[in-house]
């Protein structure tokens, strides 16, 4: 094989790496922020170490020596923790967090170069040292605590041996980029490559894998560690490590035997978790299960092999004891994952296929009764037609289960996205000098893939109001007999076909008075008019609305809130705020379950079709074909003696419409109030699949989506919340003391051209 070819399928692999070990940073975040506020947890700081080795042996294969040299020093850290030498603090954590960040950039960086800035580098040595003053055993460590060092590490004698498969280069793998990395790891002591595999010339594949090679190395890594530098071709290769010659179990380091049995990621056999312990040999261990072999069956196999390894071999019984209840541990803990992982999608993924194997065998049916009415005398065609018809009914049922079941599929929980704001309360309480604590609950509450992403952005802007407007400084809190510390809850709970996203904390609520009077120095109400309460809430909402006195990095710019809004309408939610002066507020965040499909009610105007989203239509009332314009030039009726604005979607998009006797009115609910859309035809209650709009389209007010019908014609998806704020929407001059006001002044009688385009809010 090539050079080239050789480096160009090496390199398809590393977008691979590169998302793995971003996963696992985002891992390691998680478990710092946990191990924080419990510094003992031995197992969560177990897993950190994981987190960090797999990036760095990784990486080690690929070559990427920016990302081993600088996680090296990060390992080196957690181990000591491990051992007890460091313990956890508050600096340390913010350290490794930024550690965590630079490793981030490391691996994202890959290998340009030119990222790398004199800047950056300058604070990668900043770390490094920080990382280093931590270190019981440098220099700088030893000279002020200790007169002694500490004992090295016992080094031992290695033998791997590694078969790679024919598809190793095929899947962008190099058995020399392997062994380069397990040379790093120790000292070499040989390195055979072998090439028996190798076939005549005239039968050479030029892209297929013939190498394997048998490494002896002498080096204080464990086998675990060792097993790691295979991790990225396990699927290609078929390996061994084990120690060159037995060793006297005596002379173990015993408390780094007994790390190296913590660190084990899997559930292997006793005798190998020994072994990666180096605490026994494969000879000795071979003995140990022949001698096991020959005993009578009178007591479990796992208590005559622990014996036997303590009695023959001279392993420490406590490294026995510990081998175990690590077994036994992740034993448990793997068959409680497997239990609520495999089962759960299993189940999923089973009502689908068998959903399909019902539609195959209706369709199947279906399509004998069509058969049968070809020649079929007329006795038995309304027979046949009434069996057609029921035959249609259950695929249309069918059709209708799978697709729920399918987008069954795209749930994930969004505890994955609650807990990445973990860290920015941390860091911005920090930085603001307040103590909060965050609690997230509903973590398991699952909502379509496709949402999950759009809506952090909104969570952030949230999260960071309530912590720089809604919390108060510590001082604060005291003199209003509030606890020191804050609260911030983050949760997710299903509720009546929709998912509510709630940020709450226990601040100091809404200033309304403060609000009101920017209101009306801004102009966004007119000065005197008092509006509802919940009127005065959201304005907080109008773009470039702030009460900051200041600006700082975080707010004051009155940028991010009407981006909430937007952004949170966008994906047909809505919001919700419940503010309590003193106590706190609560903004709540309502989403439907998913963006795929709509539950719509289609009308006509003339021969454009429009779907308005089921949960927003209130009512539907009869029109007389005539509508009054109030002082502000809107068009409106009277429901129930109250001013309902109406839009009119053939004057708004220039639609060519019949003359109707009698049209009708179709109320709709949008978070700026009521308003009605003016119809032709009622169409009826359907299930529509939502397609994106054209470019030339998108910035179309009103409009949010389009829906390809059954018939093959194109319907128009009503965007309810964009279209509510044209309907109350009013000329500058106006009164603007009804709920919901807006500040734009876009009205109903302006022309086409002007009123239809533009920016949705």
């Amino acid at each position: 094989m090539s050079t080239s070819n050789s480096s160009n399928e090496f390199l398809a692999a590393l977008p691979g790496f590169i998302n793995e070990a971003q996963e696992q940073c985002d891992a390691m975040e998680a478990l710092l922020l946990t191990l924080e506020s419990d510094p003992g947890d031995t197992e969560t700081l177990n897993s950190l170490f994981r987190c960090a080795h797999t990036v760095k042996g990784s990486a080690g294969i690929f070559g990427l020596d920016r990302v081993v040299d600088f996680t090296h020093h990060v390992e080196a850290l957690l181990d000591h923790m491990r051992s007890g030498s460091v313990r956890l603090n508050r600096a340390i954590s913010t350290l490794l967090l930024q550690c965590n960040d630079e490793i981030r950039f490391l691996v994202g960086m890959g290998f340009d170069e030119a990222a790398d800035s004199a800047q950056r580098l300058q604070q990668r040595a900043e770390l490094v040292a920080g990382l280093r003053a931590l270190n019981p055993s440098s220099e700088s460590a030893i000279a002020e605590t200790a007169p002694s060092a500490a004992p090295e590490q016992a080094t031992q004698s290695w033998r791997i041996s590694a078969q790679f498969g024919e598809d190793t280069f095929r899947n962008g793998m190099d058995p020399v980029s392997v062994c380069a990395y397990l040379q790093t790891l120790g000292r070499t002591l040989s390195v055979q490559w072998r090439l028996e595999r190798l076939p005549a010339l005239d039968a050479l594949v030029h892209d297929s894998c013939y190498t394997d090679f048998v490494l002896e190395l002498e080096s204080s890594a464990s086998q675990a560690e060792l097993e790691d530098g295979f991790s990225f071709v396990a699927d290609d290769c078929s390996y061994e490590v084990s120690l060159l010659a037995p060793q006297n179990a005596a002379g173990v380091d015993l408390d780094k035997a007994l790390r190296a049995i913590d660190d084990i990621p899997d559930v292997p056999r006793l005798g190998d978790m020994l072994m990666s312990a180096g605490a026994l040999s494969h000879d000795a261990l071979g003995t140990v299960l022949r001698t096991q072999t020959e005993l009578p069956a009178q007591s479990s196999g796992k208590q005559r092999l622990g014996s036997l390894l303590v009695e023959q071999a001279g392993v420490p019984p406590e490294l026995v004891d510990a081998a175990l209840g690590k077994q036994q541990k992740m034993r448990e803990r793997l068959g409680a994952d497997e239990n609520r992982f495999i089962r759960v999608q299993a189940e999923r993924l089973d009502k689908v296929i068998n959903l399909l194997g019902e539609l195959v065998i209706a369709g199947a049916g279906a399509g004998a009764v069509l058969g049968a009415l070809e020649g079929a005398d007329p006795a038995t065609l309304q027979s046949l037609v009434e069996s057609l018809t029921e035959a249609n009914h259950g695929m249309n049922r069918l059709i209708e289960e799978i697709r729920n079941s399918t987008l069954g599929l795209r749930m994930v929980p969004v505890g994955d996205t609650f807990t990445r704001f973990k860290r920015v309360v941390r860091d911005t309480a920090a930085s603001l000098g307040k103590e909060v604590q965050f609690d997230i609950f509903g973590a398991e509450t699952e909502l379509d893939k496709s949402m999950v992403e759009k809506v952090a952005d909104p969570l952030m802007h949230l999260v960071r109001n309530a912590l720089d407007h809604g919390l108060e400084t510590t001082a604060e809190r005291i003199a209003a007999g509030k606890p020191a510390q804050g609260r911030l809850t983050l949760s997710a709970s299903h509720e009546a076909g929709v998912i509510r996203l709630r940020i709450e904390d226990d601040g100091r609520g809404i200033n309304r008075d403060k609000v009101l009077a920017r209101a009306w120095e801004r102009g966004l109400v007119e000065k005197g008019v008092v509006p509802s309460d919940d009127a005065i809430n959201m304005l907080i909402f109008a773009p470039g609305f702030s009460t900051a006195d200041q600006v700082t990095n975080l707010s004051g710019r009155g940028v991010g809130m009407d981006v909430v809004r937007s952004n949170i309408e966008a994906l047909r939610g809505t919001l919700q705020l419940n503010s309590q002066a003193g106590r706190g507020l609560a903004v709540d965040i309502r989403l439907p379950l998913t963006l795929a499909i709509i539950d719509g009610f289609m009308v006509a105007v003339g021969q454009s079709k429009f779907v308005l989203p089921l949960d927003s239509v209130v009512e539907v009332i009869a029109g007389d074909g005539e509508t009054n314009t109030d002082d502000a030039g809107r068009h409106c009726v009277e429901l129930r003696g109250a001013i309902l604005p109406v839009v009119q979607l053939q004057t708004l998009y220039a639609l060519e419409s019949d003359a109707t006797a009698q049209p009708s009115i179709v109320v709709l609910q949008s978070s700026f109030g009521q308003f009605g859309v003016a119809v032709d035809t009622l169409l009826g209650q359907n299930q529509t699949v939502i397609k994106p709009l054209g470019r030339l389209f998108r910035t179309l007010r009103g409009i949010s989506g389009s829906a390809i019908l059954g018939s093959g014609e194109v319907a128009l998806i009503v965007d309810v919340s964009a279209l509510g704020q044209l309907a109350m929407e009013r000329a500058p001059s106006a009164y603007r003391g009804q709920r919901n006001t807006r500040v734009r002044t876009v009205t109903d009688t302006e022309e086409p051209e002007q009123n239809t385009l533009g920016e949705t809010a």
